[in-house]
């Protein structure tokens, strides 16, 4: 089940089973299980982007640590179960914006690294979402 789906079911007070013996379902081991409590930022990424020398000065702007950042592909994020971060960030492109979180987004690093608007772009967004 999508993280978009477990919220409204949540919201309307339906309780979601927990599967005994997930080995008798393939397909529910590819569903994320992780506690993202301690993050402070979910981060809808490459491994590429994550591994970028830019990030480590976009951390330090947000006041963020890199162990406050969870990385995930956006597969992985469709799939996450759980409370999520209440700031997301995603540089591949849109995705469903859970509700009540704060949702920035950008093109690649790469891009970001080259295009001095594209960063000006994102700040702006962070900056709004902490006023």
């Amino acid at each position: 089940m999508k993280h978009q789906q477990a919220l409204y079911l949540q919201e309307m007070g339906i309780t979601r089973w927990q599967v005994r013996k997930p080995d008798l379902f393939p397909l529910s081991l590819n569903l994320c299980t992780i506690d993202l409590s301690h993050y402070k930022l979910l981060l809808v990424a490459s491994t590429a982007d994550f591994a970028h020398p830019l990030m480590p000065s976009i951390l330090n702007a947000f006041n963020l640590k890199l162990s406050e950042v969870y990385c995930c592909s956006t597969d992985q994020f469709e799939n996450l179960q759980g409370q999520l971060p209440e700031l997301i960030w995603s540089t591949l492109g849109e995705i469903n914006q859970p509700h009540g979180h704060k949702l920035l987004t950008s093109s690649t690093l790469v891009q970001l690294a080259a295009d001095a608007n594209a960063k000006k772009a994102l700040w702006k967004q962070f900056c709004a979402f902490n006023q």
